[in-house]
């Protein structure tokens, strides 16, 4: 059985995080840089904690619960961010069956895409109009969510999106 590490373990790793920070810090959105400082001090004092005593005056027994980063970058903190966004989701969205359908683009686009990320939400637009105009052909209006992705499963920029549409009319 392999080991899993976190991302915050590999960062951490023979200062892996630091040297490609001051190598590439000229390429390095500040967004991207906060949110891995937020991420490397996840369960750290340093974002402070909660303490917890004893409800007997005589014990000296102390529980410190440090804070954790919420940044969705982070293993814990972003796993538990998406459960959190699904669930709420879930509540909004009717109990129909939906289709789950990812659009993506050469990678030869995803860099004018990762340096021009304003048109991110262009081209969520036009995936949906994609399923609009297949669902007007047939009478249906259909219910439709998008999320945007920028990474692949292997940490590697890949822009592409997720879109969910209702299969059945609601």
């Amino acid at each position: 059985m392999t080991a899993k590490f976190t991302i915050k373990q590999i960062l951490l790793s023979n200062q892996n995080w630091w040297n490609f920070y001051n190598k590439n810090q000229h390429k390095i959105r500040p967004s991207i840089a906060t949110c891995i400082t937020k991420l490397l001090a996840c369960k750290d004092a340093v974002l402070g904690y909660k303490e917890y005593h004893c409800s007997n005056q005589s014990c000296p027994h102390v529980k410190r619960i440090p804070f954790t980063c919420k940044c969705r970058a982070c293993s814990s903190c972003g796993k538990k961010a998406t459960e959190l966004w699904i669930e709420k989701q879930n509540s909004l969205l009717p109990n129909t069956e939906w289709q789950h359908i990812t659009f993506t683009m050469p990678d030869k686009l995803w860099k004018f895409f990762w340096l021009n990320r304003s048109l991110l939400r262009a081209i969520a637009k036009i995936a949906a109009k994609c399923i609009q105009t297949i669902a007007k052909k047939k009478g249906v209006i259909p219910g439709i969510f998008i999320a945007i992705h920028t990474f692949g499963r292997d940490l590697k920029a890949n822009v592409h999106i997720h879109l969910s549409t209702t299969v059945n009319p609601p």
